[in-house]
């Protein structure tokens, strides 16, 4: 075994060309240069941290091994092999990956940097590879740049560093990504980090979940979500956006209304409630607050589903904003309210051709309306925020307020065979409920979907000043982050109703003014008209291009069952060579979100032969983008 090193001493800055001159961190010049240049935050964080000296001598230490490579030890546990740390890291990337990534756009996510050597074989192995590499003891990484020459690491493509231990930016950041991660957890990370390990987990398991259940309701929803932005899209000439109210009521009270089941508790003092607050509700929530005698300010809808547009059904609130998007049910946007606003598309479809037209203003989704609504109320500049039947749970096995639309439909479909009282019961059990602690103590049950709501209010609040929100849902599941208020601290709210309408009515008399103007219309629709005609001839082309590729598999498909590929008749390398040049021109497809959203991977036949099997890939995949834009092609052109 080699010897150990003490962390702190000139011994371990190998090579000695170290920079400590003005800023107290000895690193090599080489990692010193390329961190300034490549990531100039993290180099900021690393000076920090050398001047904190969090992490103790005692539990960092430095080893030489035989190979001649340094190795580490952290709390006692080897990071890396006591003997060839560089070769033990290639043996264990290689276990780790016996099956590689299908392509170079899934990212694999490394827990736990140490000196750099399983980053490296992971870079060399795929080059081309998101590579996430989270470090949850920043000592342990500016030991490494001290170390070691990562320079070549550190100025490769598609690498990034996520320090310290809150890991919740990964939710965002695994949403940037179409492909599964690969993850990797070296086992001496798993000993030293556990609860970095299960977190990591936790959080890719939520991921995982969720990308499971979007790519389910894609293939059962996709064309009517289609159909709907399709039949709407003039929608973006006649609607503003809601980036025209981002900060509009700054520091003005505000309640969300969902629809929960403690909702019940919170409807009696709603008349008092809207002199006080401004009042967001959710689509599912409209009917209750309308039947204490209120009309909301805002009322937010996003859910493309035909049942989900029936909650409006005989709700009349002629004074009300309605805050939606294009892909929403067409029946939505002929009610009756006084003003309608847009949020910009979760779809492709959409998001493309508002783009070209009039950009609306983000959003964030997390399954859940309520998601949408809360962040609406952020955008607003809202201070502070209440939110009223947020239960994400059934406390007293509720699954709603008394008489929302569902119990109401239970009640009209009720049977001998089938009661309401069934009904309820496979809502409470359809889900996989487990119970979760509840935010005033005790449990509550819940399920797997709603725990996915949960997930995306906890990482939503993080991002937030700690007490801007407040839960009204006192049975409600325990959200990190979102605090517990009551009915009686909005009540010693002043009156601002009146200040309220002033501002309300002020703001839309401007927009009338600018967004209605005769000249943003006229150009908003040469805008419209330009960009359906670009993307209609861009599918086409696109339409072309697998119709290409379908053809060269058939021919090639078709040489194969002969049992022989004759060069002279096909030449094979030219073939291929054509596929992959099709391939590229896809990838390359400014609108490929576009005609792939309705894209559906088509179970392909095993094949021992390589080539065969690549061949059967490619047919598939062509054929369900060729489906995929021809539906879309002919609801552009009717």
């Amino acid at each position: 075994m080699g010897k150990e090193t003490n962390p702190g001493s000139g011994n371990t800055n190998h090579g000695g060309d170290g920079n400590s001159s003005g800023t107290g961190i000895m690193m090599l010049e080489s990692n010193r240069t390329v961190l300034e240049k490549v990531f100039p935050e993290l180099y900021t964080r690393l000076l920090q941290e050398s001047a904190a000296e969090t992490t103790s001598s005692n539990e960092l230490q430095l080893v030489s091994t035989p190979s001649g490579d340094p190795s580490i030890k952290y709390r006692g546990i080897w990071l890396h092999s006591s003997r060839n740390p560089r070769q033990e890291s290639l043996r264990f990337i290689q276990s780790a990956f016996q099956i590689p990534p299908v392509d170079n756009q899934e990212p694999i996510l490394l827990l736990g940097f140490g000196l750099g050597y399983v980053a490296e074989c992971i870079r060399e192995l795929f080059p081309e590879n998101p590579l996430v590499i989270i470090e949850p003891n920043l000592t342990i990484l500016l030991k490494a740049l001290e170390t070691r020459d990562l320079s070549r690491l550190l100025s490769a493509p598609n690498l990034i560093f996520i320090i310290d231990r809150d890991f919740n930016v990964l939710h965002g950041l695994l949403s940037h990504f179409s492909c599964r991660p690969h993850l990797v957890i070296p086992r001496p990370y798993r000993e030293a980090e556990p609860d970095a390990a299960r977190e990591l987990l936790h959080i890719v398991s939520i991921w995982e979940t969720k990308s499971q259940v979007n790519r389910a309701t894609v293939q059962k929803f996709g064309k009517r979500w289609v159909k709907n932005t399709i039949l709407n899209q003039k929608c973006l000439v006649t609607t503003p956006g809601i980036r025209n109210l981002a900060g509009a009521f700054a520091s003005i009270p505000t309640l969300v209304v969902a629809a929960g089941p403690s909702l019940d508790e919170v409807l009696p003092f709603m008349p008092s409630l809207y002199e006080r607050c401004l009042i967001i509700s959710v689509d599912t929530a409209l009917r209750a607050i309308l039947r204490t005698g209120i009309e909301p300010d805002f009322v937010v809808v996003v859910d493309p589903q035909y049942w989900n547009a029936r909650h409006l059904d005989f709700c009349n609130s002629p004074t009300s904003c309605l805050v939606t998007e294009i892909a929403v049910y067409p029946t939505v946007l002929r009610h009756q309210f006084q003003h309608k606003l847009l949020c910009s598309s979760l779809y492709p479809l959409g998001s493309y051709l508002e783009k070209g037209i009039d950009p609306k203003g983000r959003l964030g989704a997390g399954g859940s309306v309520a998601t949408t609504a809360l962040d609406f109320a952020l955008h607003l500049g809202s201070a502070p925020v209440y939110i009223a039947g947020l239960d994400l749970a059934y406390p007293d096995y509720k699954t709603h307020f008394s008489g929302a639309l569902f119990e109401e439909r239970a009640f009209h479909s009720s049977n001998r065979f089938l009661p309401a009282e069934t009904q309820s019961f496979r809502s409470l059990m359809g889900a996989c409920p487990f119970t979760a602690p509840s935010a005033s103590g005790g449990t509550v049950l819940t399920d797997k979907r709603l725990s996915l709501y949960t997930a995306w209010f906890e990482a939503r609040l993080r991002q937030l000043p700690p007490g801007l929100c407040k839960s009204l849902a006192p049975k409600g599941i325990a959200i990190s982050g979102l605090g517990l208020g009551s009915v009686e601290e909005l009540l010693q709210l002043p009156v601002i109703r009146s200040e309220l309408q002033t501002k309300l009515i002020s703001f839309f008399n401007n927009l009338e003014d600018s967004f209605f103007s005769p000249e943003n219309q006229e150009r908003l629709r040469n805008d419209w008209e330009r960009e359906r005609a670009a993307l209609t001839g861009a599918l086409t082309d696109l339409y072309s291009t697998t119709q290409q590729g379908l053809q060269l598999i058939t021919n090639l498909q078709e040489a194969m069952q002969r049992g022989f590929i004759n060069p002279m008749e096909i030449p094979l390398e030219e073939k291929l060579a054509e596929l992959d040049r099709i391939n590229e021109r896809i990838g390359q497809s400014p609108i490929k979100d576009v005609a792939g959203f309705l894209f559906t991977e088509k179970p392909g036949t095993d094949s021992a032969d390589a080539l065969a099997s690549y061949i059967n890939y490619l047919n598939n995949f062509y054929t369900g983008l060729k489906e995929s834009i021809e539906y879309q092609l002919l609801l552009l052109r009717t």
